[in-house]
């Protein structure tokens, strides 16, 4: 067993070996950054960023030749801003995305790696920008009216959805924002680099609370039942009360200047490697992937092991559940999809082979029972599996 100081220099190895492949990728020049946009599912159209700095529209209804017509396709264009992962304080364009497009109303919001929010209306592709100075590598959400994204300068954003020069507020915390935030009963939830996940209030901008963790917090949190579920890069799995309507209220209106709380956690689960990934509740489990190549089921209340599959590869991508079918799937960069059967964890996964790593966020739809899968051998592949058979129905090359 390796102890915690050893432990910690390893995945900070780790960290430096991903940054220094990316920056391969990127060849330190100044052509586009690659990303890894998850998918997204709106009126049977499927939103994405693809590899060249597009955003994609393919129409689900029309399939040919084992392909999805493209409705329409959007380059992200801007002037360019450097970001944590650029050799430069300017890169060219179109840049790529790394986080999941968002859909407000009749447009769809993409985080650009430039450091630009951009708005594309869906009928007619128009698009607007909001620059926020830095990379962006976490996606946007839409709640209440307003945008939400972090980025690498350790920013947070609440954006109008016009995209309107003036920010409804900016929040600081003490180093970059990778991951993407959530949403629960007037409260917004972001994890940072400076290893603290911190409870906002959605109206005034003003911090209710923060729980610090022993390392960078990269995960999206997950909200069920009135307790938040978070990774670290810490090694360990967090269960933490979420914030309460009295605490909201008395953040909006504390003194500046005044003790701000921290939070402590009901439980913790220790791994094997960092946690860089949303969780998904079931059936009063929260299961979640880890870098140390396993998927784990957690008792929601205790945070009692309850079981563990390993997969070929380390596992950044939330599992996914098709209701329906009460089963849960959940990507790997062994380039495999496995297919978890939580009634009967006994038996082996089944396993569709795609050849190519999975490193974004899966998208499920409930109603036909399709997850689409990005994955990525260069040429990033869109894939469309049928849960139930485990077929793939088609692929898109972007």
């Amino acid at each position: 067993m390796f102890s915690s100081n050893k432990k910690s220099r390893l995945n900070k190895i780790f960290l430096l070996l991903l940054l220094s492949s990316i920056l391969l990728l990127a060849g330190c020049t100044r052509a586009p950054v690659r990303g890894w946009s998850g998918p997204i599912v709106s009126d049977n159209v499927l939103y994405v960023g693809s590899i060249i700095g597009k955003v994609l529209a393919l129409d689900l209804l029309e399939i040919q030749d084992n392909q999805p017509e493209v409705k329409w396709e959007k380059p992200l264009e801007s002037p360019g801003a450097g970001g944590f992962l650029a050799c430069s304080t300017r890169v060219s364009t179109p840049m790529s995305t790394y986080g999941t497009p968002a859909i407000g109303g009749d447009k769809v919001y993409v985080g650009g790696y430039d450091g630009h929010i951009y708005s594309i209306r869906i009928d007619d592709q128009s698009m607007n920008q909001f620059d926020t100075g830095s990379a962006i590598v976490g996606g946007p959400i839409v709640a209440d009216g307003t945008i939400f994204v972090g980025n690498s300068d350790g920013k947070f954003y609440a954006l109008n959805l016009d995209l309107s020069p003036e920010p409804k507020w900016v929040f600081n915390t003490g180093d970059k924002i990778w991951s993407t935030p959530a949403v629960d009963n007037g409260v917004v939830y972001i994890g940072s680099s400076d290893h603290k996940l911190y409870a906002i209030d959605i109206e005034s901008g003003k911090e209710i609370w923060h729980f610090e963790t022993q390392g960078a917090i990269l995960s999206t949190p997950l909200i069920a039942d009135g307790t938040i579920y978070i990774g670290s890069c810490d090694n360990n799995f967090y269960a933490i009360d979420a914030a309460t309507e009295e605490e909201r209220i008395a953040a909006a209106t504390r003194e500046e200047g005044a003790p701000i709380p921290s939070r402590e956690a009901k439980w913790t689960f220790e791994a094997g490697n960092w946690f860089w990934t949303k969780a998904l509740f079931y059936n009063d489990e929260i299961w979640v992937g880890c870098l140390d190549h396993k998927v784990y089921a957690l008792k929601a209340e205790s945070g009692e092991k309850a079981w563990e599959y390993e997969t070929g590869g380390r596992v950044s991508t939330p599992p996914v559940l098709i209701d329906s079918l009460s089963l849960i799937l959940v990507g790997s960069e062994d380039g495999n999809v496995y297919i978890l059967n939580p009634q009967d964890l006994n038996s082996e996964p089944e396993t569709i082979s795609l050849g190519a790593p999975v490193l974004a966020p899966l998208y499920a739809d409930q109603e036909k029972g399709i997850v689409y899968v990005h994955a990525q051998n260069g040429s990033h592949i869109l894939y469309a599996i049928n849960v139930e058979t485990g077929e793939k129905l088609w692929e898109y090359t972007g």
